[in-house]
């Protein structure tokens, strides 16, 4: 079984060689490894071999991680659909949410983030397509 810090490194070794094929500085890449159904000693594994953020998409995993430890050390992202009554739950206590795709999501967020006195990064979904979507902002809202 390969070990997580021998993944990240395989991982790395591709990002960069991907990198350099487009022209672009590895260093400008981020890799952000997918938490869930991990425990708190992966997470911390993860962290260790040099991953640069860890992202969870269930807001009690995260809050039980959250409360181990699990993140200590690398930014924690919010991938995934964030439902507006785990706003409360998520707002400030991670890096960067993503994605963001309804107004009223949007709202919520900006009202939470009012009441704790920060600003929260957020990934906004935009759907420049125009087709038809359950979220995402249509180019005209």
């Amino acid at each position: 079984m390969t070990s997580i810090a021998e993944n990240i490194r395989s991982i790395r070794e591709r990002m960069d060689r991907a990198a350099r094929a487009a022209g672009r500085d590895p260093s400008e890449v981020l890799l952000v490894g997918a938490s869930k159904m991990n425990d708190a000693a992966a997470c911390q594994a993860a962290i260790a071999a040099g991953i640069d953020a860890l992202g969870e998409n269930r807001v009690q995993e995260m809050t039980a991680k959250l409360a181990e430890g699990a993140y200590d050390g690398a930014p924690l992202h919010f991938i995934g659909h964030l439902q507006r009554n785990k706003v409360r739950q998520v707002v400030g206590r991670v890096a960067l949410i993503q994605s963001v795709g309804s107004l009223a999501l949007l709202e919520e967020i900006d009202r939470r983030a009012a009441q704790l006195g920060i600003v929260q990064r957020i990934l906004l979904e935009v759907n420049i397509g125009e087709e038809p979507s359950k979220s995402g902002f249509a180019s005209g809202e």
